[in-house]
């Protein structure tokens, strides 16, 4: 399984019209220390969320949006879901030989999403007309369910993050190897445990928002990050080589990159960056 990071951040890192020291001091030294909105893509057809800043990731990193055959939603905050981005899967906007994209979400998820896009178009994605001329599949998971596409197994897994829209992870299982893409999530539970039952983790990709401040907020620090990982250990749900990643990493108590990789090193863990590929 091939992972690209297209995105390590929360709402961008430097935030936008932020000036203070972290902010300033990543956009004087830039590299990695510049992080777009938190998505990945697995084997270059598998995106997970889609972010505002998606689309300018994947042209940079060499990535072709157009051959993403499944998006695996995970909820419509503004940094995870960009409407004007989708709403151009209809030919109106002069699309041309866009495959089937199957769209994989919770329902209330799609509930928001159909909403969302409604603001700007007329488009009903309850119509299977409609759904036909955009090339588009919808596929409902709701957490605790599974389903089999392609060469994938994937499994919607319980969160804690404003339930009230549908908010989910997910676990994605291809050729042996599983990931766990866990953003936008607090303290783990039982529910969560229970639900990953079963499986051996091969990749975490995990939420650090709030670094060393001692809130979390619908999200994680350090501190909780650290709970999250020991409470999947001590339950044998990762494998003797997991490899553990930070994301959705913000300019709020996170360091730059460098100090941030010290700190999660001594856990085992690593700050993912924008544009970093891996083979699991």
């Amino acid at each position: 399984m091939k992972v690209t990071v297209l995105g390590s951040g929360g709402f961008g890192y430097p935030l936008v019209f932020c000036g203070c020291d972290n902010c300033k001091r990543a956009r004087e030294i830039g590299g990695k220390n510049i992080r777009k909105r938190a998505s990945i893509l697995i084997n270059d057809e598998m995106l997970i969320d889609l972010t505002p800043d998606c689309s300018v990731a994947m042209s940079m990193y060499g990535k072709d949006m157009s051959k993403v055959k499944y998006l695996l939603q995970t909820h419509t905050h503004l940094d995870h879901f960009d409407a004007n981005h989708f709403i151009t899967l209809d030919s109106k906007y002069g699309v041309i030989n866009n495959g089937k994209l199957n769209l994989i979400c919770s329902s209330l998820c799609f509930e928001d999403i159909n909403f969302k896009i409604s603001q700007y178009e007329k488009m009903n994605l309850f119509d299977d007309e409609y759904l036909n001329k955009i090339n588009l599949n919808v596929l409902l998971i709701n957490h605790g369910e599974s389903l089999v596409i392609g060469d994938y197994l994937i499994k919607a897994i319980h969160c804690t993050h404003h339930e009230n829209i549908g908010a989910q992870i997910y676990l994605i299982k291809h050729n042996n190897k599983t990931l766990l893409y866990a953003t936008d999530t607090t303290l783990i539970t039982d529910i969560v445990l229970e639900e990953l039952k079963g499986f051996k983790i091969d990749c975490v990709f995990l939420d650090e928002s709030f670094g060393l401040n001692d809130f979390m907020a619908k999200h994680l620090n350090i501190k909780g990050f650290k709970e999250y990982i020991n409470a999947l250990r001590s339950n044998d749900l990762l494998s003797e080589d997991c490899l553990i990643f930070a994301t959705h990493i913000t300019h709020d108590g996170n360091p730059l990159h460098d100090e941030l990789e010290e700190i999660l090193a001594k856990d085992g863990a690593s700050a993912s960056y924008d544009g970093m590929e891996i083979e699991i």
